[in-house]
């Protein structure tokens, strides 16, 4: 009996900790202007971190890989090959990455608790932004679920957050 408690225990907290990877709406800080006729190409996606900012080339590249790989799945027109005219490069800018601590969000709801937060240019053939968006992802639940929740699913949130710019602009 004790086993189907601790079962069904954990079947909750991993459940719980799907929000991490739960998809958070950007927010326009200057929206893309584009004509209905044109489709949306992104030929390239980069990220960096602002000064202060400790995010490793690791995690910058990870989160590079999983917005390419969001972006193909959700519309695969998007991302096409360097050199395409009319492509823009997103550019994400990390400006607040922290991991958190695991026992403190296991002690008590709200602390040690993840949160990413960046802004994303579209960036012309020339290098003018022509766009830009805010993606902020964050998890704070506490016990089993945010216990056992890392950073890399709250990537993955963030990740999916982003690639929702392109979504349905293809």
């Amino acid at each position: 009996m004790k086993y189907v408690y601790l079962s069904a225990a954990a079947a909750i907290a991993l459940s719980l900790g799907g929000c991490a990877t739960s998809v958070s709406a950007p927010t326009a800080v200057q929206p893309l202007a584009t004509d209905s006729t044109m489709p949306l190409h992104i030929s390239d996606v980069s990220a960096d971190a602002a000064s202060g900012v400790q995010v490793g080339d690791a995690d910058l590249g990870l989160i590079c890989q999983k917005v390419k790989a969001y972006m193909k799945a959700q519309s695969p027109a998007v991302m096409v090959d360097a050199g395409t005219p009319s492509a823009y490069q997103m550019k994400i800018h990390m400006t607040r990455f922290d991991r958190g601590n695991s026992f403190a969000r296991f002690m008590l709801v709200g602390l040690g608790q993840i949160h990413i937060e960046g802004t994303v240019d579209l960036d012309d053939s020339s290098g003018k932004s022509v766009a830009q968006y805010k993606v902020v992802k964050d998890f704070a639940l506490g016990g089993v679920a945010g216990g056992t929740t890392t950073v890399e699913d709250v990537e993955e949130g963030f990740a999916k957050s982003v690639a929702e710019i392109a979504k349905g602009k293809s």
